[in-house]
């Protein structure tokens, strides 16, 4: 009975859809003969406009082209969605050629795809679009595919993919993929003008490097022009259609997609596009046709009558606050300031959805000179293998079987990093602690500081973050702040769940925060002065343009929040933070000895921006063999 009942609510949606293309069809005909009936009436007027001796001829051209588009759509998804994409000029992704990439797109399809008990669609890529964008089609299991563009390869990382791909497959599941690709088979007649106009105007704009411009691409041009906007009545109906019939379901899948991946991926991918310079935007003469079946809009911004929403609006709908949020970023940042929090309104104040730990005021300057132990300990920096098993003292591992010893032993190692050798006699910290841990090599200490954090276990929200301020207190207790404290408060942060949201960023906006974070890994380094001056600039004429490079040619003085700082970075586009990393290796450790100081900050700093650091630290420790050697 339930089989029936399927069966007739699919072909009531298929008899709605093809109703309302043929109504669409019938009003693009009259439009169009009333339109040329206009012209032959100012000719000659004893002729009607709505029917006129050029009528039968327009109908016949009218439905041939039509019926002959309907019939050709029908033929392009033979195989399914393999078709479209192929028709798209889409690559097929494998494992086997595959970049890093693309290989985790593939991981995560496969996890869905288990997850939901479905066969694992095919995905594909459009490799000249750089919007970030997917959609679905196809009409059963085997032969449907996600089509991803390059933009939303190479800009998400792996949580705001997951969200991407979980909105498609909730596409497969609900059977919206299915009724999306016959609704292209059917309004295809419509925009065929639109499609013919686009691809003929495009010969106009290519260009062969080894011969001269085409002398016709002016014609081109103007003839592609010309078909595109007869084909322009059919796609404003078309699109009308779509906006009325399709333009409140996006909304409903975004709120699903969200129930049924029981998390906010997809709100991460939503803030991605709403910061990507490019959009959501796909360039192509298909993009029109496709819009419907499409994750974001793969239209202009500017087009009317876009069947997604915007950006904005499906973010607030998931989230009323968070969009809000970003737009006041800046004064959130004033937040832990006293005048602020008066003007904070009672509703803000008892949220408890976020509520970021805010660092200890007054906020501290930037460390000109790193902290670490005599050249001979931190010289060579020791493999993570020999950290973990060299011995400790009895008291360190008994204090390191619980929580409050764990939390000792902490405070311990931050206090001697901040003080060395010297301890204030009033310091709250166990003086044993501080004696074993003085009587050990100074570069175990970080690899302690990270077995005690995994032992924190739960604590309270209220004393997680009291203990929390009081590491912060430690670490700029002399009024300055170094990366590697930093980020070793990150790291508790992250294990007491106070991190801040996961908040994409554009790289225009965070360029102040880049500076302040390469200035701050600067002086972790075993450099002097001037050197550090010359591979500051060396890094900057990579990351800036010359008219930046002149207005953060100073090292700024003002109090740092580096928390804050590794927060807007790790928020930046994929290829963007790979690209600061990278270019942070070739200018810092291409050709010199890195320290255990320097490569505990960069296995760090690897985290804190989302990537996996193990491999790195081996390629660093290599590479300092060699250059010892």
């Amino acid at each position: 009975m339930k089989d029936v009942s399927g069966y007739l609510i699919k072909n009531k949606n298929m008899l709605w859809s093809l109703s309302v293309c043929l109504i669409v069809i019938v009003l693009a005909i009259i439009i169009l003969n009333t339109t040329l009936g206009l012209l032959v009436h100012y000719i000659d007027p004893s002729e009607s406009i709505w029917w006129h001796f050029l009528s039968p001829y327009m109908m016949v051209l009218l439905i041939s082209i039509i019926g002959g588009s309907v019939v050709y759509e029908f033929y392009v998804f033979r195989s399914g969605g393999h078709t479209l994409a192929k028709q798209l000029k889409a690559r097929q992704l494998t494992f086997i050629e595959s970049t890093p990439e693309e290989s985790t797109a593939l991981r995560l399809a496969e996890k869905l795809a288990h997850r939901f008990s479905i066969d694992t669609p095919t995905l594909y890529v459009l490799p000249d679009e750089i919007g970030v964008n997917a959609l679905t089609a196809g009409f059963h299991p085997k032969d449907t595919v996600i089509i991803l563009t390059w933009g939303a390869l190479q800009n998400l990382d792996e949580l705001e993919l997951y969200g991407l791909l979980g909105h498609e497959f909730h596409k497969i599941l609900s059977g919206e993929t299915r009724e999306n690709t016959r609704l292209k088979i059917l309004y295809s007649g419509l925009i065929t003008f639109s499609q013919w106009g686009s691809k003929i105007a495009k010969q106009g704009f290519r260009r062969n490097r080894d011969q001269l411009r085409d002398s016709l691409e002016t014609t081109f041009v103007a003839i592609g022009g010309v078909i595109w906007l007869i084909g322009s009545l059919g796609v404003f109906i078309t699109r009308l259609m779509k906006y009325i019939t399709l333009g409140s379901r996006t909304l409903y899948n975004d709120a699903m997609t969200r129930q049924l991946l029981s998390s906010n991926a997809n709100i991460q991918t939503l803030l991605r596009i709403y910061v990507h310079h490019a959009g959501s935007q796909i360039h192509s003469e298909y993009s029109e046709a496709i819009s419907h079946m499409c994750f974001a809009n793969s239209l202009s911004p500017q087009s009317w009558l876009n069947i997604q929403p915007c950006i904005q609006d499906r973010i607030y709908e998931l989230n009323p606050n968070l969009l809000e949020d970003i737009q006041l970023e800046n004064l959130q940042k004033l937040r832990n300031q006293p005048l602020f929090s008066l003007m904070r309104s009672l509703e803000e104040s008892i949220a408890e959805e976020y509520n970021p730990w805010m660092s200890p005021q007054p906020l501290p300057l930037l460390r000109l000179s790193p902290i670490s132990f005599a050249i001979k300990d931190a010289i060579k920096p020791l493999n993570s293998e020999v950290r973990q098993q060299m011995k400790r003292p009895e008291l360190i591992q008994r204090a390191l079987q619980t929580s409050t010893g764990a939390r000792e032993v902490m405070v311990a190692i931050l206090m001697i990093r901040q003080y060395r050798e010297f301890i204030p006699s009033d310091a709250p910290v166990s003086r044993a602690i501080v004696d074993s841990l003085l009587n050990i090599d100074g570069r175990v200490h970080i690899q302690i500081f990270h077995e005690a954090c995994r032992q924190l276990g739960n604590m309270p929200a209220t004393s997680a973050r009291q203990f929390i301020t009081k590491l912060a207190k430690i670490i700029q207790e002399d009024g300055e702040i170094g990366l590697l404290d930093a980020l070793l408060i990150e790291k508790v942060k992250s294990q007491l769940d106070l991190l801040p949201i996961h908040r994409p960023t554009s790289i225009e906006d965070a360029k102040p925060q880049i500076v302040r974070l390469i200035d701050a890994l600067l002086h972790v380094q075993q450099l002097n002065t001037a050197n550090q001056l010359e591979v500051r600039t060396q890094i900057l004429e990579r990351i800036l343009t010359r008219d930046e490079i002149e207005f953060y040619e100073e090292i700024s003085d003002e109090p740092i929040d580096l928390g804050e700082i590794l927060n807007d970075v790790a928020g930046l586009l994929l290829r963007d933070r790979l690209s600061i990393l990278g270019v942070a290796e070739l200018c810092l450790w291409n050709d010199r000895i890195i320290t255990q100081d320097e490569l505990d900050v960069l296995e760090l700093l690897y985290w804190r921006l989302g990537f996996e650091s193990d491999e790195i630290v081996d390629q660093m420790h290599k590479k300092n063999s060699v250059i010892i050697v």
